[in-house]
């Protein structure tokens, strides 16, 4: 997912580590670990560290006391970059290591053989970090995998993948190892029995009190998506998953009839039960849908393959929290509902069983990358993590920001990985991506992947700047006032062909018109949709195949004036059927399906409020296949289809309205009149992006300009990028914006 290590950059690192002071690694041993420690020197060696609601957010909580959170990640450790960091407020690191044996080359193999342990580099590279900052506390990242000895001996627990022919072979990780299936329980076991004697170590050392959580990574490009989805390759085929998949179906079904039913194969038994090949996941019966008459395996096989991946990850994560006392903090990277869309990791790296880790009281914080995608400089770009922020929140978790976007400094071409071209502009790139952090009560790591640079004295003092700011901004009241919804029904996207680009035109490409309608907009899962009915729109565009529980969720935001915004093919399913009344008992439309395949283009058209300014501006995609169309006599048509079908439609009730649309992609103007309508408060009326919270505000702009802004109350308005107070008593103000700026206010 994020940039992968080649064999040549990942000896590279190592051969950085080994100048940077990196010894041999020997079975059983370990380096004197005598650091300058002050608390160990007073005779305390015990850091508490957890996540505790303050100000309105969850918060990193160290010995009591609540963290910004605001940190750096390095894959080259140095004493040198340590230190820039110290001097520029960081007091929080984590680096690579691992308790077996690492992935992409980033860290030595600790496990040596069945009872043999090395954790010299581990120490060596705690003691760069504390030779450049004895007070610093750290969160190694452990990457989890298995040497290549235990795979040999354990041929039935590695991965196995589709030829692309229906042959099973194995699947070949970095360096030329196997991967082991996160389905093995001896790989798990035996993975746990190497997490417990690392922490074991920590903990018995003089740097034990300097440790403050574990961050546990795996898979691909560590970041817990199942093996092969990077490298496109299918799997896991090997015997431990296939047994683990029947025990899932066993689980679902009550006996081999229920099976035989729901995959319409009267042969069937659970023990005879095989995980789909590769052909028949890349194909569908109803275009970008799947049809469970004839595909209820592969929708089974998708819902099961994130619901192993949530699961393994809790597993790990509870044998932490066990070893550490619940001392500690641990996370994962996971989740990335918002980043892989419209290709094959959408399903087959299992991360659509987000509300399953977010359940897990064993998980502290969830981390990306900031999202690949929109990454232009300043407010050319917009800005988003890849997961469902939100519901992370409401869940009382944290999360981290990755912030790796390329800084000019850094080699590669201008405009990759969101690389600018000068120093000015690498200012604006982190002006944005740290408001947006804080603002959203986020916490932060700047990350070198290797080779990005921040030597220069403009950027690291601006960065000290931002940690100084994020710090101070824990004692505002940092409580949401999100009023739009973004609602995403992951299970559903197990409906869909694998890979298919609807996936990125209902999600992915609707983000930056939803971020651009003048008013913060919240992320969350459609399992978390009864915890937030005090908003007022609801735009909901996945839920093809919503539980019983989900739909009494959706019933219950029927009221209080609440706009609800259905898209494609909302509540298409139900029951294990494709049901077309179905929709209608959803979203208070009728509406009808169609297999016939029509462009998914809407153009406005009429003098409704909803459409106004959008008259002849169509919106949508080419062709696809299904789609679904209004069929209302009570609906009033706001704009067709192509083939003249209503193909957006409003739907007024007593005390709430239905909007849908055919096609995807709703433009800005059309989601800023939605929420008018809906009584949100929009703090400017320009298409620039807005993050919000109850004390702070920030606006980052495209083009240069003043802009009006409106608050929902009188307040105090300082901007905390120049140190100026605005005005004091006001609810209007205005602003000059520098091209591609962003600005970050106090409001109290």
């Amino acid at each position: 997912m994020r940039w992968i290590l080649t064999a040549a950059l990942a000896a590279y690192c190592c051969a950085n580590v080994a100048a940077a002071g990196g010894i041999a690694a020997r079975a059983n041993t370990s380096s004197d670990t005598t650091v300058a420690n002050p608390r160990n020197q007073q005779g305390s060696n015990r850091t508490v560290a957890s996540v505790a609601h303050y100000h309105g957010r969850p918060t990193i909580s160290i010995n009591g006391e609540p963290h910004s959170g605001m940190a750096w990640a390095t894959y080259r450790p140095t004493v040198e970059v340590f230190g820039d960091f110290t001097r520029a407020g960081v007091n929080l690191f984590t680096f690579s290591a691992t308790p077996t044996e690492a992935g992409y080359g980033l860290s030595q193999t600790t496990w040596l053989g069945p009872d043999a342990y090395d954790y010299s580099q581990f120490d060596e590279r705690v003691r760069l970090l504390l030779a450049a900052n004895p007070n610093a506390y750290f969160f190694p990242r452990l990457y989890v995998h298995a040497p290549k000895w235990w795979s040999e001996q354990h041929p039935d627990d590695i991965v196995l993948m589709d030829d692309g022919q229906g042959n099973h072979v194995p699947f070949i990780h970095a360096s030329d190892k196997p991967a082991p299936s996160w389905a093995s329980e001896t790989w798990r076991r035996d993975t746990i029995e190497g997490l417990r004697r690392l922490i074991a170590h920590v903990e018995a050392s003089s740097y034990a009190d300097r440790v403050v959580g574990y961050h546990i990574a795996s898979g691909t490009t560590e970041e817990w998506m199942m093996w092969g989805a990077n490298e496109n390759q299918w799997v896991d085929y090997s015997p431990v998953n296939t047994a683990r998949f029947r025990q899932w179906l066993r689980d679902k079904y009550v006996g081999d009839e229920q099976l035989r039913a729901a995959w319409g194969n009267p042969q069937l038994t659970f023990d005879s039960a095989q995980i789909p090949s590769q052909s028949r996941r890349q194909q569908s019966e109803l275009g970008a849908l799947r049809d469970p008459a004839r595909e209820q395996d592969v929708i089974d096989f998708y819902l099961y393959n994130s619901d192993l991946v949530a699961e393994t990850i809790n597993t790990f994560a509870a044998a932490v929290k066990r070893f550490t006392h619940r001392e500690k903090l641990v996370g994962v990277f996971y989740g990335y509902i918002l980043q892989l869309c419209g290709e094959q990791r959408q399903q087959n790296a299992g991360h659509l069983a987000l509300g399953k880790v977010l359940a897990s009281p064993d998980i502290d914080f969830l981390t990306s990358p900031t999202s690949y995608a929109y990454r232009q400089v300043g407010g050319e770009g917009t800005c988003h993590y890849m997961s469902l922020l939100d519901s992370v929140k409401l869940h009382g978790k944290i999360w981290f920001n990755e912030d790796d976007i390329r800084t000019s400094l850094t080699s590669g071409p201008v405009g990759q990985w969101g690389k600018p071209n000068t120093i000015a502009e690498d200012l604006l790139q982190q002006e944005k991506e740290l408001a947006h952090a804080i603002c959203t009560g986020s916490a932060n790591w700047w990350f070198d992947v290797g080779s990005i640079r921040y030597d220069d004295p403009a950027i690291m003092t601006r960065i000290g700047g931002l940690v100084q700011m994020a710090s101070e901004a824990v004692t505002l009241d940092r409580s949401p006032v999100d009023e739009i919804a973004l609602v995403v029904d992951e299970s559903s996207l197990c409906y869909l062909r694998t890979g298919h680009p609807l996936g990125t035109h209902l999600l992915l490409a609707q983000l930056p018109a939803l971020h651009r309608i003048g008013a913060p907009v919240g992320h969350y899962l459609a399992a978390d949709v009864n915890r937030i009915g005090d908003r007022k729109v609801f735009l909901l565009p996945t839920s093809f195949a919503p539980t019983p529980q989900d739909r009494a969720a959706v019933d219950a935001l029927k009221c209080d004036g609440h706009i609800l915004v259905f898209l494609g093919y909302p509540g298409l399913y139900r029951d294990g059927v494709v049901d077309e009344n179905a929709m209608a008992d959803f979203t208070g439309i009728r509406l009808r399906l169609s297999r016939e395949g029509t462009e998914l283009r809407v153009r406005p058209a009429g003098e409704h409020p909803l459409i106004a300014g959008l008259e002849d501006a169509d919106f949508g995609v080419g062709d696809a296949g299904p789609y679904c169309y209004a069929d209302d006599s009570e609906a009033t048509v706001l704009g067709r289809l192509a083939n003249g079908q209503p193909g957006l439609v409003v739907k007024e009730f007593d005390n709430w309205t239905a909007v849908y649309s055919s096609a995807p992609m709703l433009p800005t103007r059309l989601l800023r009149n939605i929420a008018q309508a809906a009584g949100a408060h929009l703090y400017i009326d320009t298409p620039d992006v807005v993050w919000a919270n109850r004390e702070m505000l920030a606006v980052c702009v495209k083009e240069p300009g003043q802009r009006e802004i409106c608050l929902p109350r009188t307040a105090t308005v300082e901007n905390l990028y120049t140190g100026t107070v605005v005005g004091e008593g006001i609810r209007r103000f205005t602003v000059d914006f520098d091209a591609r700026a962003t600005c970050l206010f106090s409001v109290r």
